[in-house]
């Protein structure tokens, strides 16, 4: 009969109290945190690669063009939603002479042109490729070797073409109808 006194009374009441108390004060806390979170926008970038300039595009084909020793290639027709992400060029010297365009295709995937002095075997083994061919496709009235793999992740398809003193590659993760857009629209 002890838990009914006043005094076992006015301890539940003083725990309830201080449950009640505990709760509203977490209460406090965590509302305006989430509050803020949910408020703030995010800093989150369109894309992880910043483009490049149209001006610095310029200036890397005019210097890749004067040094390598095949006429480097420049995609011409593509719609603003291709994405040039990156750029460069390493003329012949201890390894083998490249030109190289990266690209974040309309469907958010990634494409690249290569221009090379190797072979595809070459290629492929400097890739860590697993790629083998598929077949052929034509893309502008050119055949095009079709390989495919599944490493690494971001070449699964690409295209290969010899042209003179170089070897054409466009490869990447989008499909393989983006491949053929991006080297349809190769022009030297």
């Amino acid at each position: 009969m002890a838990a009914n006194t006043p005094s076992a009374a006015r301890t539940r009441s003083r725990l309830r109290t201080t449950v009640r108390d505990m709760v509203l004060t977490m209460a406090l806390i965590v509302v305006p945190i989430l509050l803020v979170f949910w408020l703030m926008p995010a800093n989150t970038p369109k894309t992880a690669v910043t483009p490049v300039s149209s001006a610095d595009y310029q200036a890397m084909l005019t210097a890749a063009r004067s040094q390598l020793p095949f006429e480097a290639l420049s995609p011409t027709g593509l719609s603003g939603s291709w994405e040039l992400t990156s750029d460069e060029y390493d003329p012949a010297g201890d390894t083998a002479a490249t030109w190289h365009l990266g690209y974040l295709t309309p469907a958010g995937k990634y494409a690249e042109f290569e221009q090379i002095s190797e072979s595809v075997a070459q290629y492929l083994g400097a890739q860590s490729s697993d790629a083998t061919q598929s077949g052929t496709v034509t893309v502008a009235g050119a055949q095009w070797q079709h390989y495919t793999g599944t490493t690494p992740s971001a070449l699964k398809t690409l295209l290969f073409r010899q042209t003179g003193t170089s070897l054409e590659v466009v490869a990447g993760s989008a499909t393989l109808a983006e491949l053929e857009t991006l080297a349809g629209s190769l022009r030297g």
